[in-house]
């Protein structure tokens, strides 16, 4: 049923009697309302606009690729996928402990010459590693062969000695015909050699410098992916 429209004199009765509001209190209830939407506007607003910029730096573009910063309660990991860099038709992840935009490194190389098969060269020194080196070395290797595509990559030693006792591959940048990645201990930096392109040596100060390997990934990374 449709509501009765009041007429003028029944609103005037109603007024006298106190159940019709009059124009001034219509308007400061809805001055009142108007107020409750903002304040809620602004509460929203103090709590999503902080979130979505903070969420905002976490994610960044560098060397070609999106990363991500993740947090973590012992620390904070910064995660990137992309399509594997010898154009396969599959997505690779990589984690980094360290910003890679504030990796400063030192870096000597074009970092775009690689062969099917490969060693990664593992000086005694850094060998008898039990620090975040000895992880990081598995990363190394999975990114080599998947990531990049090299296909399988052993693991080798620079030192005839340690060769003839273990049995262990003996490859250094003398080794000719595949992808050889020396790690030894030193002033960190990463140099590809000149006289062998496919060889690239990462030097780490202690057994806790993981910051050269993550740099030399991210510095492949760019190489393929700026030059696609």
């Amino acid at each position: 049923m449709a509501k009765k429209k009041l007429s003028n004199a029944e609103k005037e009765e109603l007024k006298a009697e106190g159940e019709l509001p009059t124009k001034s209190v219509r308007r400061h209830e809805t001055r009142q309302l108007i107020w409750f939407f903002v304040i809620i506007a602004i509460v929203f607003a103090s709590v999503l606009v902080p979130y979505f910029y903070s969420q905002s730096l976490k994610s960044f573009n560098y060397a070609g690729v999106d990363w991500m910063k993740e947090e973590y309660t012992q620390f904070d990991v910064y995660h990137s996928e992309f399509p594997a860099l010898n154009g396969q038709n599959y997505k690779y992840n990589v984690f980094l402990r360290n910003d890679p935009r504030e990796n400063n490194v030192a870096i000597d190389g074009t970092f775009r010459e690689f062969k099917i098969g490969g060693y990664v060269s593992i000086s005694p020194e850094v060998d008898s590693c039990r620090g975040d080196v000895s992880r990081v070395m598995l990363d190394l290797g999975s990114f080599l062969e998947l990531g990049l595509g090299v296909q399988k990559v052993t693991a080798a030693t620079p030192s005839f000695e340690v060769h003839n006792e273990t049995g262990r591959a003996y490859a250094s940048c003398s080794t000719k015909h595949r992808t050889i990645v020396m790690i030894e201990k030193g002033e960190p930096a990463v140099i590809q050699s000149k006289e062998n392109p496919f060889c690239y040596t990462i030097r780490v100060r202690d057994c806790d410098d993981i910051e050269p390997v993550e740099k030399f990934i991210t510095e492949v990374i760019r190489a393929f992916r700026e030059n696609e």
